[in-house]
């Protein structure tokens, strides 16, 4: 289940669907070299075969819900690491109650995790049932491996999805493209705050970039993202 893609940094799948469309799902797990813990981001539904990888590993000790969707199996995960941290937003914490976070993940300051760098897409919002909906979404940078693990501000789709996900996403947005969809583009109004927030994420070494939906882009990362936004918000979108 657990996939390599680099020395300390791995990746596992699962299905899903939204709205009835087949988009999958991914986790990643970050391991710091000296202490052999084990950061799961977008933790997805856990399993004894699961269980045994991550044990192979190390110890897990920290969960992270990196935006206000990614959350569905935090709890379930918690419960079988009960000694783990489970970071989430405060929006989320407000949003969901009864889901068990320990600690917040802060728009400023340091990264709680060596070697892992972090920033608030602040701006990002998503079309939802009800209207435009704030994502309160996180980006990590895995510094030693140049990755950096994206949630729903990118999208990769390819060959490997179904045709209705493959002719979805080539009319919305995210097939063999590293881009947000037209659902981030038409809900997030606050520009200049999403322009900051990405730009700070361009200004980090990366090349490889792991999306919670669609493929891994191994290669020219940055420069794909970089394109997607520029497009977007309109202009160069550059490192600071």
């Amino acid at each position: 289940m657990l996939q390599c893609l680099d020395e300390n940094i791995w990746v596992a799948e699962q299905p899903q669907k939204y709205f009835g469309l087949s988009i999958g799902t991914r986790m990643t797990v970050i391991r710091d070299q000296e202490s052999c813990r084990l950061i799961v981001i977008s933790p997805i539904k856990p399993t004894l075969d699961l269980d045994e990888e991550l044990s192979e590993l190390g110890v897990v000790s920290d969960l992270v819900a990196p935006n206000s969707y990614h959350h569905l199996y935090c709890n379930e995960f918690k419960h079988r690491y009960p000694q783990a941290n489970l970071w989430g937003s405060s929006a989320l914490k407000r949003k969901c109650p009864d889901l068990l976070i320990d600690n917040l993940l802060m728009s400023a300051g340091p990264s709680p995790w060596a070697g892992i760098q972090i920033c608030s897409l602040s701006g990002l919002k998503t079309m939802g049932p009800l209207g435009p909906s704030p994502l309160n979404e996180f980006a990590f940078c895995h510094v030693p491996s140049k990755t950096i693990v994206l949630t729903d501000s990118a999208f990769n789709f390819d060959y490997s999805f179904p045709w209705l996900t493959r002719f979805t996403t080539r009319i919305a947005g995210g097939y063999n493209r590293l881009e947000p969809t037209i659902l981030e583009r038409i809900a997030s109004s606050d520009k200049d705050s999403l322009r900051k927030s990405i730009q700070e994420v361009l200004s980090w070494n990366f090349d490889r970039v792991i999306v919670a939906h669609g493929a891994v882009v191994e290669f020219a990362g940055k420069a794909m993202l970089t394109s997607a936004y520029s497009a977007f918000l309109g202009g160069t979108v550059g490192s600071v």
